[in-house]
């Protein structure tokens, strides 16, 4: 790839902004085995819902309903966002392996690749508008995609990296937009199924402020939100993609905390909400049943400056990974998750193999050895772990206790938020640390900004000619299978070289009652697609 090409890629890629640190993490993620864990026969008495509708407790809120200008999580998995329509979607469902950033058409009814800088997308020629007040239904056009699209790709507003490599969007027919690009960007299909890459109807933008306009979508469902902030999603009768979605309603009944959804839920007047890993050994004794969502790109970071000593010489940087041993303190500070590199992948056959993975960690011994051999018994530096809550530091405490355990001197310096942020983000000032990183989305944001040599983000100070060579060759691949041997290949370099690895990656409980079927657990860059296929089954 010529050297100015790799420029621009580095340059706008949709890496992890520093100021964008999360003020809480979600809870962790699990390996791809995870399903649903079914137990038999919920015990609370329940409130009986109108046939068809499926209740589920979520806690937070919206600031607005404008979704390219806002970013909140809320919106995208149980706020107005689901009403609306997409050019593509993350595919959802039993058939489906997890972790998946794999895509399917939504608003489209076909979508190609015409060559490396080109994609074409047909607009679905059943797809409507639904009707308002004073706005009859109507067909979307391809102009309606491309001045949503360029909407969402205004300067100054937040979500403008999902389109930052594209140059020109044209509605080339009647039915076909096609989008050129600077260059070639595999991670293209997935920014377009961005939660927030929703297509918005132009008469409602421009008629009324879109931050308090009412949801006129394409999408299956009608959004209504009232005053204490319930949301209900009446399934549109006139969508044009017949069988969706597969319940009539949904109501998103506002909770205070986890524990409120809890009591919600056991009082049977939900049919689902979110849990710990406490809470959930309870009602698992009640009959209750219960999925964890993986949750790619969202976690925790561990890693090692080698800008100086002790960690530019790889060897104390593999004793120091060999001391670990990540999976006991997840589970004892968290109770749920996985380990790994942390890459966003498109599916399964992405990740490191778990005999990698235990090659690279839990060998205390051989840690020992390669701190003799590096002459470096004893070592001193100095630990930073995120004070983001109590868990945070229980597991940045246990991972320095594994640490000396080998013979490293380990000095603990518990930071807040804010000073978590400008020591290791932005001022890169540590020996190691472990705290979240930014929401990373796609692979080439993780890859491009954090391992890069010259990325945004490489607060590690990394380097290696291999595996920016690697993570080049990947940016530009189109077929999934190669991309991931390549991305496969580069993260065991980066565990060989020991420079940084997620230790929490993100996943969450949701515990549900015997009316729930075929709840997919997937929540792909926090996108709610699992809504339309889940359905309900009335009890006797």
């Amino acid at each position: 790839m010529a050297a100015g090409l790799v420029g621009l890629m580095l340059q706008v890629a949709c890496g992890p902004d520093p100021t964008a640190m999360p003020t809480a993490m979600p809870t962790a993620t699990v390996p791809p085995m995870a399903t649903p864990t079914a137990v038999a026969g919920a015990t609370p008495t329940p409130v009986l819902p109108p046939e068809g509708t499926l209740r589920v407790a979520v806690t937070g809120a919206a600031d607005h309903r404008d979704l390219h200008r806002l970013v909140s999580e809320w919106a995208t998995l149980f706020g107005p966002s689901l009403s609306y329509n997409r050019l593509l979607r993350f595919a959802t469902g039993p058939g489906v392996p997890l972790p998946s950033l794999v895509v399917e058409c939504d608003l489209c009814s076909e979508w190609r690749q015409v060559d490396q800088i080109t994609y074409e997308m047909d607009v679905h020629p059943d797809a409507r508008w639904q009707d308002t007040d004073g706005l009859p239904s109507r067909p979307v056009t391809t102009d309606d995609v491309v001045f949503s699209l360029e909407r969402l790709r205004t300067r100054g507003y937040p979500h403008v990296a999902l389109l930052d490599s594209v140059d020109r969007i044209l509605a080339l027919t009647e039915r076909t937009v096609q989008l050129r690009l600077h260059f070639p960007d595999p991670d293209l299909p997935i920014k377009l199924a961005s939660p927030y890459a929703v297509m918005v109807r132009p008469e409602v933008m421009d008629a009324e402020d879109p931050r308090t306009a009412p949801v006129v979508s394409s999408g299956p469902w009608r959004y209504q939100q009232g005053l204490s902030g319930q949301v209900k999603l009446t399934a549109w009768e006139e969508y044009w993609r017949h069988g969706q979605p597969m319940v009539q309603a949904i109501v998103f009944q506002p909770a205070a905390s986890l524990d409120v959804g809890v009591g919600v839920l056991r009082g049977g007047r939900a049919d689902m909400a979110q849990v710990t890993e406490e809470q959930w050994a309870a009602l698992a004794q009640e009959g209750f049943s219960s999925a964890v969502v993986q949750r790619q790109g969202r976690g925790l970071l561990f890693g090692l400056n080698t800008a100086h000593a002790p960690f530019a010489d790889v060897l104390v940087r593999r004793a120091a990974l060999k001391a670990l041993d990540p999976h006991g303190a997840l589970a004892d500070a968290f109770g749920i998750g996985s380990v790994g590199v942390g890459v966003p992948v498109v599916d399964p056959s992405w990740l490191v193999d778990d005999a990698t993975l235990r090659a690279t960690f839990d060998e205390p011994g051989a840690a020992r050895e390669l701190l003799r051999e590096a002459n470096a018994e004893g070592t001193e530096f100095a630990l930073v772990v995120a004070n983001f809550g109590e868990e945070y530091v229980a597991h940045g405490t246990a991972l320095a206790d594994q640490l000396r355990g080998v013979g490293f001197d380990v000095t603990v310096d518990v930071l807040s938020r804010g000073a978590y942020l400008n020591r290791v983000w932005l001022d890169r000032d540590f020996d190691a640390f472990v705290g979240p990183l930014p929401p990373i989305d796609t692979p080439n944001g993780f890859l491009l900004a954090l391992l890069h040599s010259r990325g945004s983000s490489n607060v590690t100070g990394m380097s290696d000619e291999a595996i920016d060579a690697l993570i080049e060759a990947q940016a530009i691949e189109s077929d999934i299978a190669r991309r991931g041997e390549l991305v496969r290949e580069l993260q065991v370099r980066t565990l060989a070289g020991a420079w940084l690895f997620m230790p929490v990656i993100s996943a969450e409980r949701w515990a549900y009652t015997g009316r729930v079927r075929d709840l997919a657990p997937a929540m792909p860059m926090g996108a709610g697609d699992l809504w339309r296929a889940v359905g309900v089954e009335e009890q006797p």
